[in-house]
């Protein structure tokens, strides 16, 4: 979690600031999930310097207010570099009702205070029917998070198998507007997706050349698309501009 977490900060901050001097200090690089490697060997592209040493302290400096970190470096020696701005990996560790969750739904927490999982399996708890998934059992990213939702998820179904569909309702929508004789009123909206699209899309002239197209009455470009508050945007802007083609 640490050493990829600051390795996505730093990548971040360069994609928005490529003259950015970034610095990561480390002991030992655990780039151990798929694409981990390839994503740190991104980093280091990208401009990002890795220095494997022990950092001791960091001190201020009175004048400027820059910050000196002293380490040891591989061959023993003291060094010291001045940055404008220092950021710690920090610890994790187990919410402050941690215990008090435990103690609900009657599982086991470890010594470390995160729930205590079966050695064959991470989302096992010590009472039946009840799974966990993510940090609250260890620390840990992303993808293994979602992976543990998906199982969990999973567990759960089977469980409850012999229930499935008894409580299904089929859901009320609103009539559909009939536009079919109306002349279009499109409305286009292009999405950035951060870097995902915006990275190699340049976005803000697609939707420029949108507004010259015929029939569209209003284009804009959105860093993501998918937010509810763009999504309600989209909402309010349709029924500003009584557009009936998106």
């Amino acid at each position: 979690v640490c050493c990829m977490y600051a390795t996505k900060e730093a990548i971040i901050a360069k994609e928005h600031e490529p003259d950015l001097e970034c610095t990561i200090f480390y002991m030992d690089m655990r780039a151990y999930g798929k694409g981990f490697d390839a994503y740190f060997e991104r980093a280091k592209e990208l401009g990002v310097r890795y220095v494997r040493c022990r950092p001791s302290h960091v001190e201020e400096v009175a004048t400027t207010q820059n910050l000196r970190i002293h380490y040891e470096a591989e061959d023993g020696t003291h060094q010291i570099e001045e940055f404008d701005m220092t950021v710690l990996s920090v610890g994790l560790r187990p919410p402050e009702d941690a215990q008090q969750l435990a103690k609900t739904f009657g599982i086991e927490l470890d010594g470390f205070g995160f729930a205590e999982t079966a050695a064959t399996s991470p989302i096992l708890t010590s009472h039946d029917g009840v799974y966990v998934c993510g940090p609250f059992a260890e620390p840990k990213d992303i993808p293994e998070t979602v992976m543990e939702a998906s199982a969990a998820a999973a567990s759960a179904m089977s469980l409850l198998a012999e229930s499935r569909g008894t409580q299904i309702t089929e859901r009320e929508y609103p009539p559909e507007k009939d536009v079919s004789g109306q002349p279009p009123r499109i409305g286009v909206f292009v999405c950035h997706c951060g870097k995902n699209i915006g990275g190699v899309v340049d976005v803000p002239s697609v939707a420029e050349y949108a507004r010259t197209l015929p029939d569209v009455v209003y284009a804009e470009d959105n860093l993501y698309t998918c937010s509810s508050d763009t999504q309600e945007r989209i909402r309010q802007i349709i029924e500003e501009h009584d557009l009936n083609r998106v």
